[in-house]
């Protein structure tokens, strides 16, 4: 086991890939918060939101749902929902 790995329900956790995740995520969050106040266009602060939504999520996936080594199948299926949703609002908000 490798330094800043722990080990929980016999799998080996990386913590340093989990903490940075975690900064990623609160980051992007802060991000999206201050997001309407430096971009006056709206359509603009909604995509950079679903940007951020995209990305976050993808973090969510690989490193907290540990799907990046799961089968291609439900990694794909989970990260093309990911994509999916935002593209779906983003279609209903331009109509």
């Amino acid at each position: 086991m490798g330094k800043g790995n722990v080990v929980q329900n016999n799998k080996t956790v990386n913590m340093a890939a989990a903490t940075t995740s975690w900064l990623l995520l609160i980051t992007l969050s802060v991000i999206a918060i201050y997001l309407p106040i430096f971009i006056d266009n709206r359509s603009l602060t909604i995509v950079g939101a679903l940007v951020i939504v995209v990305i976050k999520g993808q973090q969510i996936v690989d490193v907290f749902m540990e799907l990046k080594t799961a089968p291609k199948f439900w990694r794909a299926l989970f990260l093309s929902y990911i994509v999916l949703l935002p593209l779906i609002i983003t279609t209903i908000y331009i109509m």
